[in-house]
């Protein structure tokens, strides 16, 4: 709760450490060949990413195998290999043998001075492994690892497939947006690497989809091979995207303000650099440059959109694969030796009812599908910054020198859409700050032909000494209030400040200025007694001054008139003579409001002008009030008008309401003629 009693709301996040240490691990690759070695960067950090030296950590390498324990596979860590490092100022190597190939699992782990204990741990693939087998004729899942997490044009991407069976064909599909091209392979112990040359025309990702048909040895109830069997066929698949950055189509754009610090309502500019990839400046280049109160935009949590994002968005493969295996039924293995004599009772077994199936004609469809590539190490350490703006002083007032008051509070300080670099890459903009106190951000978006970027910045108005009305948001007339003001001081040092309130359409009921003394850096509030005097708009200004500081501001406030009105109406005729119509005052109102009206006519055209203006101005439209009100301008309209009331609108205003009222009844009416109420969702 600030010191004049508005809310402020902020959260914050904090980080809670393992260990004083962190460990890191780098490798170039995600997967190698089999026999060739994993080899690992590993560095010690502390929490906020310094390196730390002699410090003991430990890497540890298991090759995580598939055993069928207890009906069911589970995985197993077999092939251990452990790396001890003493860490210095640089990365220390670490290497593992790959003997089989296969998932493994890489583990390093650093204790502080307290032995808290903090690790990393990353997975890699040696080709050659092989996953879990399975009795069903099921599709199945290939593993598929790229290099590289990301890739630039001109890069091959190289990709490990790691299927669940030793032996089988595999097709490749490169699509995008459709199919590009499709590619045949062979698996070779399991698995097979594939090359897919990346081209400037698949920014910002190309999609791959592996599928592979083969063979797998049949399984019994435990899950071990059946001797003699024949293999059953099996089929799996994967996809994956490959990120592309657009990195060749990315502008960088630099913001340069021609000062950080000002004070309200100064001149200023700001000056845009664009450069491309290559660092080369970007001639014809349009910008976009808007400079808003950080304050409006906090209101929605408004963040400028990347522009690079909006135009290279990812692409789908927009393909659908349909695989007709799954509706294959595979034989008992016992079955299927005694059908072929491999075991004992073939013939009684054969002569017994076979538990052949009929497979119901179904199609598996798998669309859109991706398998998320390996994790990444966790980052060794997160650095968290906290910034302060700091005080710039304003230029002192002289003596005798009139108090600049600040009324331009537009949140909008510039808006320029349409600027274009000049050869050298750049333009400067000039412009003039609003009178507004707060932090502006500064908001470019560049655009080529195809390439794109943003940049923003921060500038700040300010003031040694501050004030800033907090006036309610509206009045009602007769309301009595405190009208408050908060006084800031922005320097090192204590102030006494006179506070001066001057008002409009507001009686100030007590004293007009006031002396506080508000510490440094600190803020006051100062509150006035005061008093609506009558309906309409109030204006107030508070001027500060001490010493050399001095500011002061202007606040609106609108003036209400009170929610309850009352009129009431007498009609009559008079015939001869004169007719005593008493009246009695009404008693607790406001005398300033209200009062006596008196209309004659020769015609009874007194009281219709009040029923058709009644019509008139009847806010709301149901096909009765339209209808009402259409026939009332037909029947009255020619007296009315020939008789100049001075409350009617002019006759070419009556016509055009007329018309509105007609074919808005006409957009109501119903298919079959009949007119409702109300027309649904209007």
């Amino acid at each position: 709760m600030d010191v004049n009693r508005q809310t402020w709301a902020a959260q914050t996040n904090l980080i809670v450490h393992p260990s004083e240490l962190y460990v890191g691990l780098r490798s170039a690759t995600y997967f190698v060949e089999k026999g060739d070695p994993l080899e690992y960067d590993v560095i010690v950090t502390d929490v906020d990413g310094n390196v730390a030296e002699g410090k003991a950590a430990t890497v540890r390498s298991v090759r995580l195998a598939w055993a069928f324990e207890n009906g069911e596979w589970v995985q197993q860590e077999v092939d251990e290999q452990v790396c001890e490092i003493t860490s210095t100022a640089e990365p220390q190597p670490c290497s593992f043998a790959t003997t089989e190939g296969g998932e493994y699992r890489i583990t390093a782990q650093v204790r502080d001075e307290t032995e808290r204990l903090n690790q990393t741990v990353v997975t890699a693939w040696v080709s050659g492994g092989q996953m879990v087998p399975s009795r069903d004729l099921e599709q199945q899942s290939l593993v598929l690892v790229p290099d590289k997490e990301n890739y630039a044009p001109g890069d091959t991407a190289r990709v490990l497939v790691q299927a669940p069976f030793a032996d089988g064909q595999g097709l490749l599909t490169v699509a995008r947006s459709g199919i590009l091209y499709t590619e045949n392979f062979s698996l070779d112990g399991g698995t097979a690497t594939l090359e897919i040359p990346i081209k400037d025309g698949y920014l910002p990702n190309v999609n791959i989809q592996v599928d592979v048909n083969g063979s797998a040895p049949r399984l019994d109830d435990k899950g071990k091979p059946v001797e003699g069997a024949p293999a059953q066929p099996a089929y799996a698949t994967g996809s994956l995207s490959l990120n592309i950055p657009p990195l060749s189509r990315t502008l960088a754009v630099e913001i340069t303000p021609d000062a950080t610090s000002l004070d309200p309502g100064a001149a200023t500019g700001v000056a845009v650099k664009v450069v491309d990839a290559d660092g080369a400046p970007v001639e014809g280049a349009e910008l976009a440059i808007v400079v808003v109160d950080e304050a409006v935009l906090a209101l929605t949590g408004y963040q400028l959109a990347d522009p690079v994002a909006t135009f290279y968005t990812a692409r789908s493969a927009d393909t659908s694969s349909y695989y007709g295996r799954q509706s294959m039924v595979l034989a008992n293995p016992d079955l299927l030796q005694a059908e072929q004599g491999l075991g004992g009772g073939g013939d009684l077994m054969m002569r017994e009812s076979a538990p052949y199936a009929t497979a119901t004609a179904g199609m598996a469809m798998e669309e859109g599908a991706m398998l998320a590539m390996p994790a990444a190490a966790p980052a060794p350490a997160m650095e968290m910054e906290m910034a302060a703006d700091s005080a710039m002083p304003g230029a002192p007032a002289q003596p005798g020198t009139p108090i600049a008051v600040r009324t331009d509070f537009n949140p909008l300080a510039l808006f320029a859409p349409a600027e274009r670099t000049g050869a050298d890459g750049t333009v400067h903009v000039d412009y003039k700050l609003p009178d507004n106190l707060t932090r502006y951000r500064l908001m470019v978006v560049a655009a080529t032909d195809n390439k794109f970027g943003s940049a923003e910045s921060n500038i700040t108005a300010r003031l040694p000494l501050m004030v800033r009305p907090s006036a309610p948001r509206f009045l009602n007339f007769g309301d009595r209030f405190e009208l408050p003001v908060v006084v800031q001081n922005q320097t090192d040092a204590p102030l006494i400040v006179d506070v001066v309130a001057e008002a409009t359409n507001l009686k100030l009921d007590g004293a007009a200025g006031q002396r506080v003394e508000v510490p440094a850096n600190d803020r006051v509030e100062v509150r006035f007694a005061a008093s609506t005097d009558s309906v309409g708009t109030a204006r107030v200004q508070f001027a500060a001054v001490a010493g050399e500081y001095a500011d002061a501001a202007t606040a609106d406030l609108p003036v209400y008139t009170p929610a309850t009105t009352e009129a009431f109406a007498t009609y009559g005729v008079l015939d001869e003579g004169a007719v005593a119509q008493p009246i009695a005052q009404p008693q607790d109102v406001f005398p300033q409001f209200g009062g006596l009206e008196l209309s004659t006519s020769s015609t009874a055209l007194a009281t219709l002008t009040d029923a058709f203006l009644y019509l008139q101005a009847y806010p709301f439209e149901c096909s009765e009030q339209l209808g009402s009100r259409i026939m009332s301008v037909a029947a009255l309209r020619d007296v009315l008008t020939a008789f100049q009331s001075p409350d009617l609108s002019s006759d070419a205003a009556i016509v055009a309401s007329k018309q509105h009222d007609i074919e808005t009844l006409r957009m109501m009416q119903n298919w079959d003629g009949g007119f409702p109420y109300w027309t649904k969702g209007r």
